[in-house]
């Protein structure tokens, strides 16, 4: 009899210690998934700060347009904010003229219209997000004509 009484212990060890393994598991699958919670979040609040500088940058735009420029690349280095940057309630935002054309989307052909490259980063630092519109300007409207979204390598 004490025999048996010595394997109930062992069996109700070794249940004990897999019911903890269990619960150990279960408990980091929740941190997990919390945490997974926050990046989304965080990164939601980061588009929304972006896409609300980019239309700040319109505005700006509206108001007071940039000059033409020579060399009219997109920020080398968007995330870093590297190069001339205005600041928003929201974010940053990069304005440049590109020039005029007469072929641009989304626009009657032959109808000479100014276009503006707008980029805008979010002020969120742990999930940045870069977005870059072309704004097609004529007759005193403003047109969106281009919207992308720039990634880390982009």
């Amino acid at each position: 009899m004490s025999r048996q009484r010595g394997v109930v212990l062992l069996l109700t060890l070794v249940l004990t210690m897999l019911l903890g393994l269990l619960a150990a598991s279960a408990l980091r699958d929740a941190l997990v998934e919390t945490r997974m919670t926050g990046y989304l979040s965080d990164g939601l609040l980061a588009l929304e700060e972006a896409e609300a500088a980019l239309q700040a940058g319109a505005r700006e735009l509206e108001r007071a347009p940039p000059d033409s420029c020579k060399a009219c690349l997109p920020p080398a280095r968007p995330h870093d904010l590297v190069g001339p940057w205005q600041t928003t309630q929201t974010g940053y935002v990069h304005l440049q003229n590109l020039g005029i054309s007469k072929r641009a989307a989304h626009m009657p052909d032959g109808q000479p219209v100014t276009l503006f490259r707008i980029t805008a980063v979010s002020k969120q630092p742990q999930s940045r997000h870069v977005l870059e519109a072309v704004y097609a300007v004529a007759d005193g409207t403003t047109r969106r004509i281009s919207w992308r979204q720039r990634l880390r390598g982009d």
